[in-house]
């Protein structure tokens, strides 16, 4: 199939995808916006939420994602009601037996993407990070079309290292990533954008003098009330080691696995587990028989709601998490993923704790040093008030509500200079 048509039969298959909403944005419109780049929800997330600015501003601006075939990508973008066009791209790749074919395939996303933008026009293009936003990010360049890039993390990835020699500017979270960047890149922080939705809890805090009593399950029928919620949240990645990690620790506090770890109540508290597909069963299992009211879910749609009910948070150290985190003003544990790339998450999350607004635990091969270390951190997270009260107020410092607006300014101050 032809670049062309691949583009063509992508739009036609949204458009006629009974099962997903497509915000279909006015095709005449003089102004498109390509967002490039996807592979995971910390790079798709934060470009949504410009896309979403940029209609709230301007409905009538067209909004294309391009990006790779990973299904994350379709399944997210879908939910979001955004369009997408797909290229052949992978992570390049050193191996000797996969070297020229991981070249030939990114040629012709290089080349898919030069068509998408022949066809598009777009007045900019996004780089969103990952291996993914490189074909369309040099397809921009070769047609002399305005690059913005938006960098998520406190060390930039490669892409995003590679391609800002290319940008007119790059979108970073804090000032601590522009180190990470070549000399003479030009560079504006903006903070990293996330949901309208979460960016309001941050107005919302200010009357917040404590987390509300939650009388409803999720099925809708009246429950006990609950001073207290603790949210967990497993992550895309690595919930596998996160959940058990938890578990067991929470065993320990409650001495069913021989664990002395310190003494605890959960009385009074409820518990809210996003735990990733696969455990389900076992998870809920593990939680009945230590008596705990405990709702666990794969996934969680509704996170603004999520943040908004619980009192503390134990998480992975993604970054679109650690920006939704600060707005929402949540004291933390963060548990990075110690296997992502650059080390990026315990980076993000030592960011985070040098200035008190968390508390970081790293994930150790002996996962019973890790389990001890979580169960005396979560001792005195839970029982005491005044704790807690320190490390929301050092997350609230990091927390940057208007970060999609502060990239659209961008945005717009790039294509009224051209």
């Amino acid at each position: 199939m032809s670049s062309v048509a691949l583009f063509i039969n992508l739009r036609s298959q949204h458009h006629h995808d009974a099962h997903t909403d497509i915000r279909m944005t006015n095709p005449s419109s003089l102004r498109t916006v390509v967002f490039a780049g996807g592979g995971t929800g910390g790079h798709l997330f934060p470009g949504i939420a410009v896309a979403q600015e940029l209609l709230r501003r301007d409905a009538a601006t067209r909004i294309l994602f391009v990006g790779s075939e990973k299904p994350i990508e379709r399944e997210i973008l879908g939910r979001a009601g955004f369009e997408q066009a797909t290229l052949s791209s992978v992570s390049p790749s050193l191996t000797f037996s996969r070297i020229v074919p991981s070249l030939a395939k990114n040629w012709r996303a290089y080349r898919q993407a030069q068509t998408v933008l022949a066809s598009e026009k777009p007045s900019v293009v996004i780089g969103l990070g990952g291996f993914a936003s490189a074909p369309p990010v040099l397809a921009a360049r070769r047609g002399r079309i305005p690059i913005v890039l938006l960098e998520q993390n406190v060390i930039p990835g490669k892409a995003t290292r590679w391609l800002s020699r290319f940008a007119n500017v790059v979108c970073l979270p804090w000032n601590e990533a522009a180190q990470g960047l070549p000399a003479g890149t030009r560079t504006i922080v903006t903070g990293n954008p996330i949901r309208q939705e979460i960016a309001m809890l941050a107005s919302e805090r200010a009357c917040r003098t404590g987390a509300p009593a939650l009388r409803l399950s999720f099925d809708g029928q009246e429950r006990p009330s609950y001073k207290n919620t603790l949210l967990i949240l497993g992550g895309s990645q690595g919930a596998t080691a996160l959940n058990a990690l938890v578990l067991t620790a929470i065993e320990g506090l409650l001495g069913h696995n021989g664990l002395e770890i310190g003494e605890t109540t959960l009385t009074g508290w409820r518990i809210v587990h996003q735990t990733g597909i696969g455990q389900i069963d076992e998870i809920r299992r593990r939680y009945a028989a230590l008596n705990l009211n405990a709702d666990v879910q794969p996934f969680l749609s509704d996170m603004a709601e999520q943040y908004r009910r619980a009192t503390c948070v134990i998480s992975r150290a993604g970054a679109t998490t650690l920006a939704e985190l600060a707005c929402a003003g949540l004291p933390a544990i963060l548990v990075p993923l110690p296997t992502s790339a650059h080390d990026h998450q315990r980076l993000n999350a030592k960011l985070f704790a040098d200035r008190t607004a968390a508390i970081l635990i790293e994930q150790q091969t002996d996962s019973a040093a890790s389990v001890n270390e979580l169960g005396s951190q979560l001792v005195s997270l839970l029982n005491d008030e005044e704790h807690r009260q320190r490390l929301r107020n050092g997350m609230m410092q990091f927390a940057k509500p208007d970060a999609a607006s502060a990239v659209v300014d961008a945005i717009e101050d790039i294509e009224r200079a051209r």
